[in-house]
């Protein structure tokens, strides 16, 4: 199909380690900040106190 496939998946392995770690960073910090804050509620409350 293609002439340089190899250099395609390569391409394509790139992107998805890219994706994995970015996906994988941002579950890890929605997890600290809820844990952190002890719920999404008291979050917005604390949005709300601070403007």
């Amino acid at each position: 199909m293609f002439g340089n496939a190899r250099i395609l998946n390569f391409i394509i392995a790139i992107f998805a380690a890219i994706g994995l770690i970015a996906v994988l960073g941002i579950v890890g910090m929605a997890v600290m900040h809820v844990s952190m804050m002890h719920g999404v509620w008291s979050c917005s409350e604390a949005m709300r106190l601070w403007r």
